[in-house]
């Protein structure tokens, strides 16, 4: 696996070594870096289908562009991957491992890079960006516990945000496209759930 240079690496591991899990740590510490490193990614869908079940038009083509933003930052990381690997700080090994983690690529963050893509593209959008803006601090809390529990490095963290940001500027561009998109998978969705959409317990 390649590293970075010499006083890049120096730099990853001295914040790493900062933020990750002392040696002792309380229970209370403990459960809430796994629900931020582990279980708080469930609440970016979550946002997501409340939004596109109960919002409204605007509401719901936020809801795609978050999506496909997501789906593109999910890509890169795929194809920086190829490119370049680095080990997951338990690799080396350094710090306390406080999660079970496949020892696979630490570079970029798929967590990460998800959470951030959701929350710029519904601030980026506009129409849900108090929603946007909510999920942005709960990103940095998940940042924060992916290096606190030691699956992660900081330098995984912040290439996960310029991951982000280029797949939300990707998809704002394609503005044109994206609506035309809506424009087919809108009436299909009304027809799949006509039943309940009629009787208004989905819009």
């Amino acid at each position: 696996m390649k590293m970075f240079s010499s006083s890049l690496e120096k730099l990853n591991i001295d914040l790493f070594q900062l933020i990750n899990a002392p040696d002792e740590i309380s229970t209370t510490m403990l459960l809430v870096g796994i629900f931020f490193a582990n279980d708080a990614v469930i609440l970016f869908p979550i946002v997501l289908l409340f939004n596109w079940f109960w919002g409204e038009e605007l509401q719901k083509k936020a809801v795609l562009y978050a999506l496909l933003s997501m789906i593109l930052g999910l890509v890169i990381n795929i194809v920086i991957g190829m490119i370049w690997e680095h080990p997951r700080p338990f690799m080396i090994p350094i710090g306390h491992n406080l999660l079970y983690h496949k020892a696979n690529n630490s570079f970029p963050s798929d967590h990460m890079s998800l959470a951030c893509a959701i929350s710029f593209s519904l601030i980026g959008n506009g129409t849900l960006r108090r929603a946007g803006l909510g999920l942005l601090v709960l990103s940095m809390m998940i940042s924060w516990a992916r290096v606190y529990i030691g699956v992660h490095f900081p330098l995984d963290m912040a290439a996960s945000i310029g991951v982000a940001l280029v797949s939300v500027g990707l998809t704002l561009r394609r503005a044109a496209s994206i609506d035309a998109l809506y424009a087919y998978l809108y009436p299909r969705y009304c027809s799949l759930f006509i039943a309940s959409i009629r009787k208004g317990v989905i819009k």
